[in-house]
């Protein structure tokens, strides 16, 4: 059954306040311009967020703006974002930077369909700039994302789940529109400290606690589940 819409606002305040006190803390999450917004989403694809920290310092340092980055040297830019691996970043990135400067001067547009027509922005990206330069309640879809929302609501998370219906709609309404940003860093902080993708904290999660979690609850079933079978079969 697809969650009612008091599941959904009863998700938000279990979520946000879990953010309250277990929230990372990273240097893009604050003056959260668009150009500092794209340059941390560009580096963190593909890539854990801990390892950008250093670099994207370093390339702010180096690039302060948009334009700055825009006629950049290209050696200086894979020097810098050397640490990150995948030698297609600099390029992708520098084509991003190029392109935006050119078609905008020097300022990144607010519009998430224009965003997706530069190099190297796909929905992701383009939702995230939005999202947290703008606090636009544009919904964030990726695997962690998925991961979180299947699990806790019960829907599928096989395949391409982020691009079926039924979890882009699900991402699309739980998104807590006075706040989209805190909502969304709180949600990607939960995938990554408690919500897993293999070995997922169920002891630490309030969802699970609660019993407000779909596959916890599957789990539950399953233990026992067998030790039914484990006491019919003695």
């Amino acid at each position: 059954m697809y969650p009612t819409p008091e599941a959904i606002e009863d998700y938000q305040q279990i979520l946000l306040q879990w953010s309250n006190t277990n929230a990372r803390d990273y240097p893009w999450r604050h003056n959260r311009t668009p150009y500092r917004t794209a340059v941390a989403e560009l580096m963190l694809r593909r890539t854990k967020a801990d390892q950008v920290v250093p670099v994207f310092e370093a390339f702010l340092i180096a690039w302060p703006t948009l334009k700055s980055a825009a006629l950049a040297n290209p050696e200086e830019v894979q020097r810098v974002l050397y640490p990150l691996g995948l030698a297609w970043r600099a390029r992708n990135m520098l084509d991003f930077f190029r392109d935006a400067n050119d078609r905008f001067g020097g300022e990144l547009p607010l519009d998430v369909e224009v965003l997706r027509t530069l190099p190297g922005v796909g929905d992701y990206v383009g939702a995230a700039i939005v999202c947290f330069a703008d606090r636009q309640s544009e919904p964030l879809i990726d695997t962690n994302v998925v991961r979180v929302l299947g699990r806790i609501f019960g829907l599928r998370t096989d395949g391409e789940a982020r691009r079926r219906a039924d979890m882009r709609l699900l991402a699309q309404r739980s998104v807590y529109k006075p706040e989209p940003a805190a909502y969304h860093y709180g949600l990607l902080d939960f995938a990554a400290r408690v919500c897993v993708a293999r070995t997922p904290h169920c002891e630490k999660c309030p969802f699970a606690q609660g019993f407000r979690c779909t596959y916890y609850q599957s789990l539950l079933a399953d233990v026992a589940l067998k030790e039914t079978q484990n006491t019919s079969g003695g």
